[in-house]
């Protein structure tokens, strides 16, 4: 049909499964049942083998021949269906994924006027990201990037203690636990020029795990310890859900192929025959075939079966091994085996036997095993649950489409153009978070004959971030074909003071000032000695200074004190606040800094190593965060909220 008379593709979704030995093609869209429920309609599919080997272990490897096969499909479909097909939704193949789990904790204790808010969260998630990235990349030693698919938070805790939100709490330290997936550029690059040549845009890209998911193991079921084995030609992918989210990925290089290897050492045939044996025995059919010798042979499906039954429990060995790694060392409740290399006869009950679990708890995928789906009366078999989770992961919008984007004359290619923030761009770019939200310098503390004495950190100038012609913000949203130009943050310089400036308020800009010659210091209980009054301060150091009394001074006037010191006081003015019912005195800060609820702690008995729940933090009644500024009269409380 010439593409003039085609209909538009409109909602009708397009889904390619690009696998080792076949590529599946799908169409069909979503609609509603009498109950209200989405179902996808399957409308029509095509399956095209490879004619020669351009996948390897699930992976393109001769790009023009990859492309010749999907035109063929996207033709067929386009021919069977009246529907011009313009948008594809795909997967990329196990044997390139990498996964990471990791945690890393950040100082969440400035974030104090309305606790952790969800862009800190964020932030904390991307870095968390960026961690497992750069980990990834020094365990390979490679320099090639990764691209973030997908993450799942696993855990969060907050001081200590585990949190279902960090979202509004206070404290110390937080932590972020999560799973992130990765795929090497090679492979997204792969995938996309294949799409090009067929002139088709990519509108979702997913993994092929979580297609599979997405069709048979909804997110409700995802409660029960569920692991999901892909096995195609090349490899076999392994994703595991527990406790309401997929918390494991792994994939093992050995599947269909293998046992098909077994067959030509095993029967002296080619590769093609070796399929066809292969698929008829399993099957339950007897085979005659031409070995390489040219004389014709029949093999029964009986003696097949014990023929392979060597190399089918090692694949199954392989699996479950696999599996029992991503679980953390111990069984699944379940396992659901698909795809083509799935229908291997007896690996479901090697596979049982290896798990030790029931054989009733390990099923081959199929029309009853598909959820919300509905094939219009074709029997659609395990090789067909990936295919068919493309499509549905297209439809729920959970893949990930690539576009590239400009920043700073770079191009670079970015998942979920429809919702990326300027942030996240930048984070994918490489940029740190003290780069891109910019970092006061570090306060420094120290205590001058036992009063807490604090200086704020410099302050940081603001990264720039420019579209185009015009300023944006780090939440503002942006999309393929946009160009950004962004210079990055300066972060605050470091508290710093000397010794001199911290007795001596102004000294430093007295070039002939000198030091009173009864004055004794220590610093931490060592003596400074002459010249030593440009020693900058180290964060709590502890700070004493004393009058030196000599004889002459014992001898003059009446009731003068015996040798020995007096302390120096110095005439810095103070501020006297409330702190649950005491009162407390802080000395005025350098720089005439205002004084902040932080610095109360240091007066506080409350142990936040060991906390007791939520803390209450009042200013004259009023909720209070600990930059909330102080000022003198000032009635404050600070307390476990149970006490």
């Amino acid at each position: 049909m010439k593409a003039e008379n085609l209909k538009p593709q409109a909602n009708v979704v397009f889904a390619l499964d690009i696998g080792t030995r076949t590529v599946v093609g799908v169409v069909g869209e979503q609609v509603e049942d009498a109950a209200g429920t989405g179902v996808f309609n399957m409308i029509d599919y095509v399956v095209e083998a490879h004619p020669k080997r351009a996948m390897i272990d699930g992976q393109i490897e001769d790009i023009r021949q990859v492309a010749r096969i999907v035109s063929r499909v996207k033709e067929q479909l386009e021919e069977r269906t009246s529907i011009k097909l313009e948008r594809v939704s795909i997967a990329a193949a196990g044997r390139a994924l990498k996964t990471k789990r990791l945690e890393v904790e950040f100082d969440v204790s400035d974030d104090t006027n309305a606790g952790i808010t969800a862009d800190k969260i964020r932030s904390m998630e991307i870095e968390t990201i960026q961690n497992a990235a750069q980990e990834l990349a020094a365990e390979r030693g490679v320099t090639t990037p990764y691209y973030c698919v997908g993450y799942s938070v696993i855990g969060n805790s907050l001081d200590g203690y585990k949190m279902l939100s960090l979202e509004a709490h206070r404290g110390e330290k937080a932590s972020v636990e999560l799973i992130a997936t990765f795929l090497p550029n090679v492979v997204v690059e792969g995938l996309y020029s294949v799409m090009d040549m067929c002139s088709l845009s990519v509108a979702s890209l997913t993994l092929e795990p979580i297609a599979a998911m997405n069709a048979i193991i909804p997110r409700e079921i995802r409660l029960i310890n569920i692991a999901l084995v892909d096995i195609g030609a090349g490899t076999s992918d392994i994703a595991v859900s527990k406790d309401g989210s997929i918390v494991a990925y792994a994939m093992a290089t050995i599947a269909g192929d293998e046992i098909t290897e077994e067959i030509i050492k095993t029967y002296f045939v080619d590769f093609d025959t070796a399929e066809a044996i292969k698929q008829s025995c399993c099957g339950g059919e007897d085979y005659t075939y031409r070995d390489i010798f040219g004389v014709e042979r029949v093999i029964t499906h009986e003696d097949f079966i014990a023929k392979i039954e060597a190399s089918v429990d090692g694949l199954a060995e392989t699996i479950c091994d696999n599996i029992l790694q991503a679980n953390g060392g111990s069984s699944p409740a379940a396992v659901f085996l698909i795809g083509g290399g799935s229908l291997i006869k007896g690996l479901p009950q090697a596979v049982s036997g290896r798990l030790d679990i029931p054989i009733e708890r390990v099923a081959l995928g199929s029309n009853e095993s598909l959820k919300s789906i509905n094939t219009g009366g074709n029997v659609m078999g395990a090789e067909f649950v990936t295919p068919l989770g493309i499509a549905v992961t297209g439809v729920m919008n959970k893949g990930y489409d690539f576009s590239v984007i400009t920043l700073n004359d770079k191009s670079i290619r970015i998942f979920n153009t429809n919702k990326i923030t300027v942030f996240e761009l930048l984070s994918m770019a490489g940029y740190k978070s003290a780069q891109i939200l910019g970092r006061s310098g570090h306060s420094l503390a120290y205590f001058i004959n036992g009063e807490r004495k604090t200086i704020r950190g410099g302050g940081f100038e603001p990264a720039q971030v420019r579209l185009g012609d015009k300023q944006v913000s780090l939440s503002d949203k942006i999309t393929g074909g946009d160009r950004i130009e962004f210079v990055p943050s300066v972060c605050g310089e470091n508290a710093k003071i000397t010794l001199k400036e911290a007795l001596f308020p102004g000294s430093e800009a007295k070039a002939d000032f000198s030091v009173p010659d009864d004055l004794g210091v220590t610093v931490n209980g060592v003596a400074i000695k002459a010249g030593e009054w440009d020693y900058l301060i180290q964060n709590l150091d502890k700070i004493e200074t004393f009058i030196v009394v000599s004889d002459l001074d014992d001898d003059i006037g009446d009731g003068g004190e015996a040798d020995g010191a007096k302390p120096f006081v110095s005439d810095v003015p103070d501020i006297s606040v409330i702190l649950n019912g005491e009162i407390v005195t802080l000395m005025k800060n350098e720089g005439d800094m205002p004084h902040t609820f932080l610095e109360l702690l240091n007066y506080s008995d409350m142990d936040f190593e060991n906390p007791k729940g939520e803390y209450v933090m009042l200013i004259n009644n009023a909720p209070a965060g600990f930059s909330n500024e102080l000022k003198d009269g000032d009635e404050a409380v600070l307390k476990w909220k149970e006490a």
